[in-house]
């Protein structure tokens, strides 16, 4: 698999040389590392002045004039990754471990699999318990509600319809279908949107065997509210992602008119929203507004 890597970054040093040297250690090693630093401000810049990276042709460090979240990183990254001779791009977070065998398993399978166009592999936590929520399959196209793969299908391999930004491998010529990540998406969802594009052309594989280690704080989301700043930018992506992409456009403008109030109704009743409520009212408010109005890229009132 010849290959270019591209690894998003912001204020997160301590990972950032395990994330990078993941990738360089592989046994079917990159032709390309690119790193893209959001203008991070934790000495992210010191560090890989001091470890040497520089010096290695098959590393390129990007630092960007600011942070333009990872959805911009990932479309500044994407771009730079086409100007070289590669035939795959790769995309993950800084906080992404990968395997040693993790790219020598999906050239394998790619092998195998001529026609297939992208690939992902299983996503772990640092205890070892599989990310259920990085691979999906969609369950209604429309709006695109999905589920997780249940965790006895990572027995083998298996299609998927989304994968997150963390692992996922895309065929250039495919890239250069579908365009880049949306840049102005700030963060969250690009992910999605992403693979509901390479979804109109192929399918997706996830390669069980080829494994990454997260170093994420996972929330079950499904229980427990966190009252996070980026929901807003998951409820106005998303918005936009169906109003472009949902199939039926009957059945997507009606979510599109409904999903504030009903969504309004499951705030004011569930529990899991106790304590919240106002804030959780206030997110899918200005998130749906600002999907209509156009307003993309970063808000300043919905920042860490």
């Amino acid at each position: 698999m010849n290959y270019a890597s591209v690894i998003v970054t912001y204020n997160r040093k301590a990972l950032l040389l395990d994330a990078i040297n993941s990738v360089l250690n592989q046994d079917n090693k990159p032709q390309k590392i690119i790193l893209i630093d959001n203008n991070s401000n934790d000495g992210t810049r010191e560090l890989i002045a001091d470890s040497g990276l520089l010096d290695n042709k098959v590393f390129r460090y990007v630092r960007l004039p600011e942070n333009i979240g990872g959805s911009g990183g990932f479309n500044v990254g994407v771009k730079l990754a086409l100007e070289y001779d590669v035939d795959w791009i790769s995309l993950s977070d800084d906080d992404a471990i990968f395997e040693q065998a993790y790219f020598s398993n999906i050239s394998q399978k790619a092998k195998q699999n001529p026609d297939v166009k992208a690939f992902s592999g299983t996503i772990k936590l640092p205890n070892g318990r599989i990310q259920l929520d990085q691979r999906n399959r969609i369950t209604n196209w429309n709006y695109f509600s999905h589920n997780a793969v249940p965790e006895k299908e990572y027995g083998h391999d298996f299609c998927i319809d989304l994968f997150t930004f963390c692992g996922c491998v895309i065929n250039v010529k495919l890239i250069k279908k579908i365009g880049l990540p949306h840049g102005d998406f700030f963060i969250w969802y690009d992910d999605i949107e992403y693979s509901l594009r390479v979804r109109q052309y192929s399918k997706i594989i996830n390669v069980s065997n080829s494994v990454i280690v997260h170093h994420t704080k996972w929330v079950d989301v499904q229980t427990t509210y966190p009252a996070d700043w980026r929901e807003y930018y998951w409820i106005r992506n998303r918005t936009v992602a169906v109003r472009e992409r949902g199939r039926n456009r009957f059945v997507v403008n009606f979510w599109l008119v409904f999903f504030v109030p009903i969504m309004a109704i499951r705030i004011l009743t569930k529990p899991m929203y106790k304590g919240k409520r106002k804030h959780a009212l206030y997110v899918h408010f200005a998130g749906t507004r600002d999907a209509w109005l156009g307003r993309m890229g970063k808000n300043l009132k919905f920042v860490p």
